[in-house]
């Protein structure tokens, strides 16, 4: 299976909710990184940041580019404000490591 294969699988579990299946496509030591704001190590790190802080958000890549190891992501994301949808841009960088999402990097915008 490729990285491109593998990113595909894991962001569309992301998208659907399915958070379990999303972290099995990870390292253990999977580094996950908000920029200027935080970083989770691990994947029980990982896995209790994104069941939480993705409830209520809906993203679209709109661009991915794969170099490598490297897939770069690009796309909108919408988050619920007490009703009102809040639009963002966001770039991800994926690293992947011998078949595994080993790092992703997230600007929003």
């Amino acid at each position: 299976m490729s990285n491109q294969d593998i990113f595909l699988m894991a962001n569309n579990a992301l998208a659907e909710g399915n958070y379990d299946e999303f972290i099995t496509y990870c390292t253990d030591d999977v580094k996950w990184e908000n920029v200027g704001k935080s970083t989770f190590n691990g994947k029980v790190e990982l896995l209790r940041y994104i069941s939480s802080a993705y409830e209520g958000i809906t993203f679209t890549t709109e661009n991915s580019v794969k170099e490598n190891d490297i897939i770069i992501e690009l796309g909108q994301l919408v988050i619920e404000n007490n009703g009102k949808p809040i639009k963002s841009h966001y770039c991800d960088v994926w690293k992947f490591k011998q078949g595994w999402i080993s790092e992703v990097r997230s600007f929003v915008i």
